[in-house]
């Protein structure tokens, strides 16, 4: 579920992982299948194996559902997983956003006073930003042995994703565990720079022409927003008259439309949020036209976390 640390700070473990200048990145055709783990959104299910092996791992998304989804990658602690995060996470996160949207701030915060204490120490690890329905995006990163979930919290009718009134069924949320066993696929080599960070906001590196494009995110430093989510970067393209302020206000979760399905724009994936001092990396193709680089946090536009620009045609 979110980040959100109200009764404690979030827990942002660091690591690093320079990254590499000369070697392949796994195709959006699917042409390099090294490491690459398929997940598929049918409806308000997340379709992917139950165990991959360790190393760098490519989380190609296709999504087969008529909403707008995002597969956030939480590796949590030892003796917990997804009936533990389906019964003891996901419930407070929805009655927390029900007081919200009902004005009641203080009992909300109350509510997400009884996340468990093991919540803070979940280590939000990317994976595939925010991707209409019929795309299909790809992030990879590096993962270590453990236990994992894979989640979308995006709203609908304004229920979590992640949320299932049902008690008999869970939502949408898959576990999956890491195996020691390496993949041997190597580290991807990027097009594309990019640094992300409190002071600096989105800086980019690297010349944004149409074609196919490996995108290197470096996290420079991690933090807890206004929203209680760390930064991250996600990829819209921008048509006709949007309103990068909507967008902007789209993409703050404690707004009542924050997030809400269907988005007000077309969304290309991205990565989700990472510890500090790591690097993901996507994978998107570029067609002329506008786009920006949009960050999950309230006032993104005043924080430099989101960034207008175009691609050219090949003939300008």
């Amino acid at each position: 579920m979110m980040r959100l640390g109200l009764a404690t700070v979030l827990v942002i473990l660091t690591g690093g992982c320079a990254p590499s200048d000369d070697t392949p990145s796994a195709s959006l055709d699917g042409s390099d299948t090294q490491g690459v783990v398929d997940v598929i959104a049918r409806g308000l299910t997340l379709m992917a194996p139950d165990e991959i092996p360790s190393g760098w791992t490519t989380f190609r998304f296709s999504n087969e559902s008529p909403m707008i989804h995002f597969v956030l990658v939480e590796r949590v602690p030892d003796g917990q997983g997804i009936e533990s995060q389906q019964a003891q996470v996901a419930p407070v996160f929805q009655d927390g956003l029900d007081l919200l949207g009902a004005g009641e701030v203080d009992a909300a915060l109350e509510r997400f006073g009884d996340l468990p204490a093991w919540f803070g120490e979940i280590v939000f690890l990317g994976g595939p930003g925010l991707t209409s329905p019929g795309r299909t995006s790809q992030a990879t990163v590096y993962l270590e042995p453990g236990t994992y979930l894979l989640e979308c919290y995006v709203k609908t009718g304004g229920i979590f994703h992640s949320y299932n009134p049902d008690p008999s069924s869970y939502g949408m949320v898959h576990e999956f565990t890491v195996t020691d066993e390496t993949s041997e696929a190597v580290e991807p080599s990027a097009t594309i720079q990019i640094e992300i960070s409190t002071a600096g906001g989105i800086v980019v590196e690297g010349e944004l022409v149409p074609g196919e494009h490996t995108v290197a995110v470096h996290f420079v430093d991690q933090t807890v927003h206004e929203n209680f989510v760390g930064h991250d970067i996600h990829l819209v393209r921008v048509a006709g008259d949007l309103d990068l302020g909507e967008l902007e206000r789209w993409m703050d979760w404690t707004q009542a439309m924050g997030l809400q399905s269907p988005a007000p724009a077309e969304f290309l994936g991205g990565t989700n949020e990472m510890p500090a001092g790591t690097t993901s990396y996507f994978t998107v193709v570029l067609e002329p036209g506008n786009y920006a680089w949009v960050s999950e946090v309230p006032g993104s536009a005043e924080k430099g976390m989101l960034k207008p620009f175009s691609v050219p045609s090949g003939d300008d």
